[in-house]
Formats: structure tokens, sequence, C-alpha cells
């Protein structure tokens, strides 16, 4: 049926917008493996205990912490183990 003059055309319903979801990388509950540059162990040719951090895109060297002696290598485990119960204790 034709619309008389002054009547008004039923309003038809919006189409829905689809809202465009956007990732959170630093607090999105989808992330379960954040960064984590390679990191290397070994004995160096001075005979001490290398960890060896892989370089960022926009570093020029890796990072090197040298432990030289057995007692040093302990302390930073005895530490890391420290920290690991530590986190453990907080979940």
């Amino acid at each position: 049926m034709p619309l008389a003059l002054g009547d008004k055309e039923p309003r038809r319903a919006a189409p829905e917008v689809e809202t465009k979801w956007e990732m959170d990388w630093v607090n999105g509950q989808e992330v379960i493996i954040e960064h984590q540059a390679a990191i290397a162990v070994y004995t160096n040719a001075a005979g001490g205990i290398a960890i060896r951090q892989e370089r960022a895109w926009d570093e020029e060297e890796d990072t090197f912490i040298i432990l030289s002696t057995p007692e040093a290598a302990r302390r930073v485990i005895q530490a890391l183990q420290g920290e690991l119960a530590a986190m453990q204790e907080r979940k």
C-alpha cells in the first residue's frame, strides 16, 4: 500500500555492526606465554658458567652474565629457587 503524504515509513532495525575485537597483548587473558628471549647456558673458554640472552631486534649484542666460580653459580641457583618458591606461594 502506498504511503499518503505525511505518513512516515516504518522504521527498520539498524543492521548489526560487528565490533572489531582488539588483541590485548599486555592484559589479555588469551595470552598464555609472553615474549621470552632465548637463553643459553654453557661453560666458556675461561671455565666460567656463561648465561647468554639472545639480543633483541633493537640491540647490537647479546647480553652475558658470567659466573666465574662454582660458588657464584650455587648462589644464583639458590636465589632462583627462592624466587620460584615465593611465586608458588603467591598462587
